[in-house]
């Protein structure tokens, strides 16, 4: 408790959170890779005050801290426009990487910072999602997106193989819409990959192939089908275990769980108490892996449910697993790495630091767990006294007449916390409610600045998993097909009206504040409940969905026929257009009342600039009040330092206006 407190009313508390914390003064880890023969961790980070360049950092003991990437080099990529898989480890110690933005693919020598060009630049040809090849080391699979002109139809996704002696690359698998994580077993005699084909996302509908690997051609034989089925089941973050069996996650059951192919029947590794448990996710970036094999018994992986991680122990011998105990709660994307048969490295939030690398060692049979910290993105320690931690909330769906209504929904719940400060009696927070991006993804509890800086300014914040999140299994994430823009958004109010209920918010002073997917449900909330908002926030947002669906890139020129459509077949161009109109807070605008802001960069490839600038110059010759900032380099997710000060300040600027 701080010696003195204040008396202050709510969202006007003073936070030693600064807007340099979320921009300058803050990494973020991208990924981790290890060399098994050596036990060196290597980060990926993703630095705001280097302009968003991805680096990579040696945690070894001899160089710990060092960046082994030279200055003129960017460890990131641009297949999907998300990015992802953008290096991999040479047995010898060597990492292959492209760069960013010329494409162009690399092997460094990590001790000495000399940098060989294997596959030279080219912008219009995107690769990543490498593997290579572990008998002769001569061959790697990647993932290749090919751009011969404007427009989604212009875009080809392959599989290639890379020569690594003579740089030479050949395609060998093409015809699917899509590709993913091409792997080649440990005997270097076969390779798996997943694929999949419009209307389908990665998470709807997808397939785990494998195929014989002829290495003195480099070319792939007769295609055997895993698991996968179009619009049915999907599967993610397949890899070979040390034994040649595969492993992987299907969603067959109705939640992403573990499967092990044994080369010709697949067998699901039945967890008891565990089978509502989600052990995979949505994939838009390359290269994801939440789980580890350490040796032939044992897995390491986490293990979600209402939407929070943890790690267990599995013993793949008696499908039996431990809790290993350990505080993080959220682990995403390319988040661990293999050390060695007892140790491996991960990447997450606790419910009381924010992101950060960490080493694991097993002991007492690998039941039992020590945890070292190797190095977090922000450098100095937040008091604990304005922590407020995550309480996840379970609410009814009151608002709506679509399918998820008469159910419930989900969300994460942040008090005001700051002991330096208290409220006048009698008087209740002002609300902020944060719609994720994706939309088919979830919010976390593991501590984040970007919502800290808000409570601990007084406000409480709200984090909603509405129908369609992640983490809450395959119905619940179907409940949005057809519904996008519309359930997502009488979840956001259903919400409000709980929060409410309870007295934890005050009635008058609600808003609603998102990216992406999230700052179109903001656009959709203002007009389809007026009355709800005080005020809202829409951070590269949609305004209109038809000019989304025809303009947006190949990954998801497709994704809102079941969001949006449920399907196309059967209807006319004109039916369709009518519903994206009724969808698109650009043809409602004589409904909206509340402020609004609008923050976008002007480089965005996923949701142009447009979309806000027209936004805004529609509300404008109606008199609605709005306000615009476009900021120059940036595109879809804000990476530059003073954009990011820029924003989050312009943000506390436009609250503190409506709320007082």
């Amino acid at each position: 408790m701080a010696d003195t407190v204040t008396t202050a009313p709510y969202g006007t508390w003073e936070s030693p959170i600064a807007s340099e914390h979320l921009s300058g003064d803050s990494v973020h880890f991208e990924g981790v890779l290890t060399n098994e023969s050596t036990g060196q961790i290597y980060a990926i980070e993703s630095r705001p005050s280097e302009g968003g360049r991805h680096v990579l950092v040696d945690l070894s003991d001899a160089n710990f801290g060092k960046d082994v990437l030279p200055a003129e080099y960017n460890v990131m990529g641009s297949i999907h426009e998300y990015g992802g898989g953008v290096v991999a480890m040479h047995p010898d110690g060597r990492i292959f990487f492209t760069s960013h933005p010329n494409n162009g693919i690399y092997l460094l020598d990590p001790a000495s910072g000399k940098v060989d060009t294997i596959v030279t630049r080219n912008p219009a040809v995107r690769l990543g999602d490498f593997h290579v090849e572990p008998a002769s080391h001569e061959w790697i699979l990647a993932v290749q997106e090919s751009h011969h002109g404007e427009g989604a139809d212009s875009v080809e996704n392959t599989v290639v193989a890379i020569h690594v002696p003579t740089g030479q690359v050949s395609t060998v698998l093409n015809g699917a819409d899509f590709y993913e994580h091409p792997q080649f077993s440990p005997d270097a005699k076969r390779i798996c990959w997943t694929q999949w084909d419009h209307p389908d996302m990665p998470w709807t509908g997808s397939q785990l192939y494998v195929s014989e690997w002829d290495e003195s051609t480099g070319a792939v034989g007769e295609r055997t089908l895993v698991s996968g089925q179009t619009g049915v089941e999907s599967i993610c973050q397949p890899r070979w275990g040390v034994d040649g069996t595969l492993i992987y996650v299907s969603d067959k059951s109705g939640y992403w769980q573990l499967y092990r192919y044994d080369g010709k029947v697949s067998t699901h590794i039945h967890l008891k108490g565990l089978e509502m448990a989600e052990f995979g996710s949505r994939e838009p970036s390359l290269n994801n892996c939440t789980y580890v094999q350490l040796d032939r018994n044992t897995l390491v992986a986490s293990a979600n449910k209402n939407a929070t991680s943890n790690l267990i122990s599995i013993d793949l011998t008696t499908s039996s697993w431990t809790d290993l105990g350990l505080p993080l709660v959220d682990i995403q994307k390319n988040a661990t790495a293999r050390i060695s048969s007892t140790s491996f490295a991960v990447i997450g939030n606790t419910r009381t630091m924010p992101q950060a690398l960490y080493r694991v060692d097993l002991t007492d049979n690998n039941k039992k767990a020590v945890i070292t910290l190797l190095k977090r993105t922000l450098q100095n320690d937040l008091p604990q006294s304005i922590i407020g931690q995550a309480q996840h909330i379970t609410f009814p769906q009151i608002y709506g007449n679509g399918k998820a209504t008469g159910g419930s929904a989900h969300a994460w719940f942040i008090s005001p916390k700051n002991d330096a400060y208290k409220a006048p009696d009698g008087t209740k927070p002002p609300l902020l409610v944060w719609m994720h991006g994706g939309p088919t993804y979830h919010v976390p509890p593991g501590l984040s600045l970007n919502f800290q800086y808000w409570s601990s300014r007084g406000y409480a914040y709200v984090m909603v998993n509405h129908v369609g999140s992640t983490s809450y299994g395959r119905a619940y994430r179907s409940l949005l097909n057809g519904n996008w823009g519309s359930a997502d958004i009488d979840d956001a109010a259903s919400c409000v009206a709980y929060l409410r209920a309870q007295g934890l918010v005050d009635n008058t002073r609600v808003g609603i504040v998102g990216e992406s997917a999230g700052g179109y449900a903001v656009l959709q909330a203002l007009y389809l409940y007026p009355d709800l908002w005080t005020a809202g926030i829409s951070i590269y947002g949609i305004s209109s969905l038809a000019e989304f669906a025809a303009d947006t890139h190949k990954f998801e020129s497709r994704y809102i026929d079941s969001l949006v459509l449920g399907t196309k077949v059967g209807k006319t161009d004109e039916e369709i257009d009518q519903i994206y109109k009724a969808r698109s807070a650009l043809f409602h605008l004589d409904k909206i009342t509340a402020p609004l802001l609008l923050l976008q960069g002007d480089s965005d490839t996923i949701v142009p600039a447009w979309q806000s600038t027209k936004m805004e110059e529609k509300m404008r010759e109606l008199g609605k009040p709005v306000e615009m900032t476009i900021f120059e380099g940036e595109g879809h997710g804000f990476h530059l330092a003073e954009t990011i000060k820029k924003s989050t300040e312009l943000q506390e600027a436009f609250w503190a206006k409506a709320f007082f």
